[in-house]
Order: structure tokens, then sequence, then C-alpha cells
């Protein structure tokens, strides 16, 4: 059963990589707009993490950066979750698993909630965290 799971999950996500990778979220209306920024019309952490996830399947890291300046590193974390077993395993490394260390979840808070409070302030440098177009 967990086996039958895995596989639809991959496969769905190989489909949305796909989706995005096809279809530009900038300019097609099927991608989902963000309520925070319709409704107030200020940024929240996610903004531009369709555009910067169709800029990184292009491999425009420049872009990335742009649309939503957080998102590079949480793909690179999440990556490592992934990789860290496959790491130990191949080269006898230690590398401990930083998901589950107890004091991870306050610390993704406290960046998260410190880069949504430093996007929507008008000055620079912060103002250059807000998505680009």
């Amino acid at each position: 059963m967990k086996r039958t799971i895995n596989s639809i999950l991959l496969l769905v996500i190989i489909g949305v990589a796909v989706l995005f990778f096809v279809l530009d979220p900038a300019q097609h209306e099927i991608f989902p707009q963000c309520l925070f920024h319709s409704l107030t019309g200020g940024y929240c952490p996610g903004c531009g993490s369709q555009r910067a996830l169709h800029s990184l399947l292009h491999l425009d890291f420049a872009g990335v950066i742009g649309y939503n300046f957080l998102f590079l590193p949480a793909a690179l974390f999440i990556l490592y979750h992934y990789l860290y077993p496959l790491l130990n395993k191949a080269f006898g490394w230690k590398l401990p698993n930083l998901f589950y260390k107890k004091q991870t979840p306050l610390i993704v808070l406290a960046i998260v909630v410190l880069f949504w409070i430093a996007r929507n302030l008008p000055w620079y440098p912060f103002n250059v965290l807000a998505p680009v177009g």
C-alpha cells in the first residue's frame, strides 16, 4: 500500500512539474492567485512561488530569487531531507536529519515570519524581497 501511495505521489509531482515547465504562471490564468495579495495588496511568504518554480525548472536561478527569495533555500532544505540518507549510505557520513531536530519548526517559523514582514517594508533593501513583475 505504501509503495502504491508513493508511486501515485511521484506521478502527481512529475505531472505538476511538467505543467509548471510548459506553462508560465505569469502568462496563464489557470494558476490560482494569492488570496492574501488579492485581499490586502501585501505579499505573503509564498507570493511568487509559482513563477519561481517555473524559473527553477528552466534553471533560471536569478528569476527564482527575483520571484521569491526564500524559495531556493526552502527547496534545498527539502532536497536535503530526501538526500541525506543516500549521502550517509553512499559515503559513510553521519549527516543529521535537520527536519526532526527539536528547534527546526521554530527556526523555520521565525524565518518565514521575518521574511513576510521584511518583504512588505517599502524601504531599500527590504523592497527588493517583493516579487518582481
